[in-house]
């Protein structure tokens, strides 16, 4: 309510007032006005008080005490009193209008000039009626009765204004004093406001934006016609006096029309802008609800395939750990020393598988170890196809189109051979009966195209991409089937034939080159997939070049080197004595810590290694980058080699401190170990990437 007034005061340019209090403020003022009247007026004979200028009708005293009681029934609605009170003043009103219209409670040597007129006895019973239906709760009905009121005593009012001398020719108006209208209008306010969120009021006092522009549209309103019309007075021949009456009536009217003109504008823009508003709200909460469902969803879809992926993963290690455990088992308790190297060969076996497994794995996640270089994507791809003529039968044909010549990308060379050789084996075995697989290439701009996701789709950013596709003419599949292709662990082929993680590698390998892969197929119309690379300008390296491929994995280094001290930090005990035992045996000094903060007091305890192998996740505040920040800043003459289980070179990259730094990707063979070793304790103190 004390917002309303106050945006209403603002559109009028006064300081804000809330709408009771400003009612009670009129209600004291037409009440201690009648006050003065009876008292001093009529008590006291002061003449001036009851006509205010000689000649005028005067306010008789029952015109008065109708006044004092509605007054005072007024200020009790405004103040929130007990509604009897209001009943009590609409019951003294109408006991006062009937007894001075049966015996007159005027003094007599004043009845024959002065008297309640009709006018100030229908404002006194419409003042009546609206504390009657106010105290009876008829809301509606009081608002009209009091509207009715303030026309009836706005009329005089604006008689007055116009010197209207006629207005006290007409039978209504005869007697009604100045301050009797303006009493009464002050009172009929004074109601109104009562109850601000009511009828034409609540509209004008609104803060919506068509109550704003009708309250600045309102003084205009009222003014400039009060103002033609005074002029248009001036203008007339005051000999003819029906003719100001008439004006003043005219004008009265025109701001009548005006006022209802601008409430009702009013009322419908607000109506407008509730609807709207309504509307908006309800689309909002729908949109809300449905983003909501949708993403309930999506996550329930991804507890589905990360229980998928996470069952598979454990199928596939527990078998692959049953075959290791199983030959070890053998190994003890065989005393064939024949059998032994044979339990050896099967449980080493199985723990190649299991870390082809967890390469796959981390392909699909983006974490795989990869050495992007600038490649010629067509060299690379005839390597791929060269590989896959081995095994190809001999009913299918392959073919292959590359639009544009010198197609490179930032990509790992031996991870994209891999890849086409996983879609092109795919393709195959979608042709049992023999087709055509088609190999093409192209640079190609592409903006909001979708690419397979983690379970779903994702995006690539708007540019300009190399694109690998593979095309055959086989079964195709159903959207539903093409949409889970990529899923860790799914498969169409018999058991034994697959192991569900070719598509989902290469899709992991798409994304972590910062592309995509796509796959389009329907039933009977084949299948198409196709790999997104951002394109690269510049001359790419073939599979034959060394700029392509690593020339220092430890496959293709055969050094000798000399005993050094070594300290492997790491948290896995058992890892750590399993490579101090490979250490040790090939002749270095080992020494082991389980932290990072270990690891620094054995350095400052001495003496110092010539190589620190350290992981990069460990328990703890300080991680393995830190550590080998801290150990470079302090101990520059010892060697850093990092190890991880899932870091990945873009990672490590990113790290300053440790950018360029020799790393090995777990698991490690003791070949690769020992190798690593040796090259970083070289004389000339260079070390070389050893990944593998």
């Amino acid at each position: 309510m004390a917002n309303q007034a106050q945006d209403a005061a603002a559109g009028f340019g006064v300081h804000a007032i809330d709408p009771p209090r400003l009612g009670l403020a009129l209600a004291a003022m037409a009440t201690l006005g009648a006050a003065f009247v009876l008292v001093f007026g009529w008590g006291l004979e002061v003449d001036w008080l009851r006509r205010i200028a000689p000649g005028l009708p005067a306010m008789v005293p029952a015109t008065a005490l109708t006044l004092l009681a509605g007054g005072l029934g007024t200020g009790a609605l405004l103040i929130g009193a007990p509604s009897l009170l209001a009943l009590l003043a609409a019951a003294a009103i109408f006991a006062v209008i009937l007894l001075e219209q049966t015996i007159g409670l005027t003094p007599a040597p004043h009845r024959s000039s002065d008297g309640m007129s009709l006018a100030s006895a229908l404002c006194a019973t419409l003042l009546g009626l609206s504390l009657l239906l106010r105290a009876l709760r008829f809301g509606m009905a009081s608002v009209v009765t009091d509207t009715t009121g303030l026309v009836v005593a706005f009329v005089p009012l604006i008689g007055y204004v116009f010197g209207a001398q006629t207005l006290f020719f007409n039978p209504l108006y005869t007697m009604m004093a100045l301050h009797t209208a303006l009493a009464h209008v002050l009172l009929f306010v004074a109601l109104l406001l009562s109850e601000p969120g009511r009828g034409w009021i609540e509209v004008l006092l609104s803060q919506e934006p068509g109550s704003r522009m009708a309250r600045r549209v309102l003084p205009v309103a009222v003014i400039v016609p009060l103002f033609f019309a005074l002029v248009v007075a001036e203008a007339v021949e005051r000999s003819y006096m029906t003719v100001e009456f008439r004006l003043a009536v005219l004008t009265f009217m025109i701001i009548f029309c005006t006022v209802t003109a601008v409430i009702g504008f009013a009322h419908l823009t607000n109506r407008a802008e509730r609807r709207s508003t309504e509307a908006e709200a309800a689309y909002l909460r729908s949109e809300m609800q449905r983003q909501q469902t949708e993403l309930a969803a999506a996550r329930s879809e991804k507890v589905a395939a990360l229980g998928k992926l996470v069952g598979g993963v454990a199928h596939d290690f527990n078998n692959t750990l049953n075959v290791i455990l199983g030959n070890l088992e053998l190994l003890a308790e065989d005393p064939d020393r024949k059998m032994h190297r044979t339990y050896l060969s099967e449980a080493i076996g199985a723990s190649n598988r299991a870390a082809d497994l967890t390469r796959q794995l981390l392909a699909y996640g983006r974490k795989s170890q990869l050495r992007p270089v600038l490649t010629d994507l067509e060299a690379e791809v005839e390597t791929a196809i060269a590989m896959f003529r081995r095994v190809c039968p001999a009913n299918i044909t392959i073919t292959r189109a590359f639009d544009t010549p010198g197609l490179t990308a930032r990509v790992d060379p031996g991870a994209l051979q891999q890849a086409v050789l996983n879609v092109l084996i795919n393709a195959r075995d979608a042709l049992p009966e023999g087709g055509e697989i088609h190999v093409s290439g192209r640079r190609e701009h592409l903006e909001g195209a979708a690419v397979t996701g983690f379970h779903g789709t994702e995006t690539l950013p708007a540019g300009t991409y190399a694109t690998i596709a593979i095309e055959d003419t086989g079964a195709g599949m159903t959207p539903e089937v093409a949409q889970m292709a990529t899923e860790p662990f799914f498969t169409t082929k018999k058991v034994g034939e697959g192991t569900g993680l070719g598509l989902s590698t290469v899709a992991g390998f798409c994304r972590q080159s910062e592309g995509g892969l796509r796959i389009d197929s329907a039933p009977g119309t084949g299948t198409l997939v196709a790999m997104a690379f951002p394109a690269a300008t510049g001359s790419g390296s073939g599979s034959g070049d060394d700029a392509a491929r690593p020339a220092d994995t430890a496959e293709t280094v055969t050094h000798t080197t000399q005993p050094r001290g070594v300290l492997i930090v790491d948290d896995d005990e058992a890892l750590t004595r399993v490579m101090a035992t490979q250490l040790e045996r090939a002749g270095h000094t080992v020494r082991v810590a389980l932290n990072a903060a270990k690891a620094l007091e054995t350095l400052e305890e001495g003496p110092l290694p010539e190589v620190v192998l350290t992981d990069i996740v460990m328990p703890g505040e300080m991680q393995g980058h830190h550590l080998a920040a801290r150990i470079r800043q302090r101990y520059p003459d010892i060697e850093v080699i990092l190890m991880s289980g899932f870091a990945s070179a873009t990672q490590r990259e990113e790290i300053a401190a440790v950018a360029g730094l020799p790393f090995l990707q777990k698991p490690i063979d003791v070949r690769t170990l020992r190798t690593i070793v040796g090259r970083s304790t070289e004389p000339n103190g260079t070390p070389e990437t050893g990944e593998s």
